[in-house]
């Protein structure tokens, strides 16, 4: 059942206005008293399920901001990288699948209040998403028998702590990133899940989001503008 509710949360706003603005039918979606934020897009006759999740400073993050108004700098803030990211997902898949039915598309929505799409700060820089989705990054070490030759790097792959895999979340389609906006304009990237069951048509969405990502293959590690 599709429903009108009020707006709770600063990135479910900006997501609305992002979806006015661009022309995408957007409508929320209500499931007896489950009150968690789904939104199901429609694009040339295309269902999309999205799921809208932000982030917003811990205490820590809090009191670290708080020293940088008063003394110059802040602290030093530890977070192993995608943590947060991977918190969301997991937090989302169980809801996403449900609405999915197998059939749609999806995307996870995630808006950082404090930071904007691409900066290389924040929760939802590309790096956190990239290993938040795929795992920490690993160096393959040789040692060699021969002691007085050094231990050489061979490679890199994906490691622990991976959320997208052949058999995990393949009904999140991709990560989305809601920036705040500047100069009146909302940016939103997307992040695709090349494990995902029902693809997001990057073509689909071209003319409505501001940048496309693929990983362009485990090899490589890195994403492709696509």
């Amino acid at each position: 059942m599709l429903e009108a509710w009020s707006v709770e949360t600063q990135s479910e706003i900006w997501f609305e206005e992002f979806c006015a603005k661009a022309g995408i039918d957007c409508h929320r979606i209500s499931e007896g008293g489950n009150k968690i934020p789904d939104y199901q897009l429609q694009i040339d006759g295309q269902i999309i399920i999205a799921e809208v999740k932000e982030f917003r400073r811990n205490k820590v993050e809090q009191k670290s901001d708080k020293l940088l108004e008063e003394r110059g700098y802040g602290e030093v803030l530890s977070n192993r990288p995608g943590d947060r990211v991977r918190k969301k997902i997991s937090n989302s898949s169980a809801q996403i699948k449900a609405k999915t039915q197998g059939v749609h598309p999806s995307v996870l929505v995630l808006c950082d209040i404090k930071y904007g799409c691409g900066q290389i700060v924040g929760h939802t820089d590309p790096y956190n998403i990239r290993v938040g989705m795929y795992g920490l990054e690993e160096v393959h070490i040789t040692v060699p028998a021969d002691v007085s030759v050094s231990p050489y790097a061979t490679g890199m792959s994906y490691g622990p702590k991976k959320k997208m895999t052949e058999n995990q979340n393949t009904t999140i389609s991709a990560t989305g990133v809601l920036s705040p906006p500047e100069k009146d304009k909302i940016m939103f990237d997307v992040y695709h899940n090349i494990y995902a069951t029902n693809p997001l048509d990057p073509a689909l969405i071209a003319a409505y989001v501001t940048r496309q990502y693929c990983l362009e293959n485990m090899a490589l590690r890195c994403f492709m503008w696509i």
